[in-house]
């Protein structure tokens, strides 16, 4: 194959009750489907480690967002965030986009998350009626 193709990462749609599903949004916060976020534990807070060799970002479950440097896990309509804008700022993490991460599993009890393995959900928005 010649080398311009790029080889999507991403692979296909899985059923909703078998897929984990985590994004990080440009304004840095951390979302999780229902699954992810059962997989964890059902947090109620959350430690963030970051790898730079690896380009790993590493969740731990907490059992109280009242333990220093937790990072409460906030309920939202359609799951689970974490604002992790101080973590993101101290290690450099800077998006133009909101990513999804491929492939997150879970691993001596925390929920590892490659930076290098992403695809970019962002939606395109569309243009209104009358140039605006």
């Amino acid at each position: 194959m010649e080398r311009d193709f790029e080889k999507f990462r991403g692979g296909p749609n899985k059923p909703a009750q078998f897929r984990m599903r985590v994004t990080l949004s440009k304004t840095n916060v951390l979302s999780f489907n229902r699954n992810a976020w059962q997989k964890l534990g059902e947090p109620p807070a959350v430690y963030l480690y970051f790898s730079r060799t690896r380009d790993l970002i590493a969740i731990e479950p907490v059992p109280s967002h009242r333990l220093p440097e937790s990072f409460p896990v906030l309920t939202k309509s359609a799951g689970y965030r974490v604002n992790a804008a101080p973590f993101c700022r101290h290690f450099g993490i800077r998006l133009n986009t909101t990513l999804r991460f491929i492939n997150p599993e879970m691993r001596d009890g925390k929920l590892q998350l490659k930076l290098a393995e992403t695809v970019s959900v962002a939606q395109v928005r569309k243009r209104r009626k009358g140039g605006r």
